[in-house]
């Protein structure tokens, strides 16, 4: 246990290396092996600069000044973000990269913008009860295979021409 008194030290430290599972921080001209207190999950780096607290022998690390690589946070298990009364954000200066065997997303309203969207499925399914508008400037669906599509009623309208080109074109 670490005593408040006049042998306790409080600083800033450089870590240097990381060795079965503590840090080895630079601390008050000192190379220490220091024990990551903080109270979130934190893996230290090389190069950070981290808040120490020591006494005698005993070094612990009790907060993060500056990180110079990845920050990495690793859970042992499930990991619940809730803000019941407002918002959560999530902003990248660059990318957001999502990987999970299964991603499931739940609202009353979804909302994608986007310069451009690109998706690749290996095979898709949408259920829709009532309308499915898309409005575009121009649209085109490339089909390798068969192209199919069944429904009580159909109308094609046109300003210009409508070609209508096939081997065989069977009506009725």
């Amino acid at each position: 246990m670490i005593q408040t008194d006049a042998a306790t030290r409080l600083g800033p430290g450089t870590v240097t290396s990381v060795e079965e599972g503590r840090a080895v921080v630079q601390f008050e001209g000192l190379s220490v092996s220091a024990i990551n207190a903080i109270a979130f999950p934190w893996t230290p780096a090389v190069g950070d600069v981290v808040l120490l607290i020591a006494q005698e022998d005993a070094h612990y690390i009790i907060g993060v000044l500056q990180t110079r690589g990845d920050f990495t946070m690793t859970f042992p298990a499930n990991v619940n973000l809730r803000a019941p009364k407002g918002s959560i954000n999530l902003h990248s200066g660059q990318e957001i990269d999502m990987h999970a065997g299964e991603v499931k997303v739940t609202g009353g309203k979804i909302t994608l913008l986007a310069r451009t969207m690109t998706e690749k499925f290996g095979n898709a399914f949408r259920w829709v009860t009532d309308l499915v508008q898309v409005k575009s400037g121009r649209s085109r669906n490339l089909v390798a295979g068969a192209s199919y599509e069944r429904c009580e009623r159909r109308v094609i309208k046109a300003k210009k021409d409508v070609r209508v080109n096939g081997e065989r074109i069977h009506l009725g």
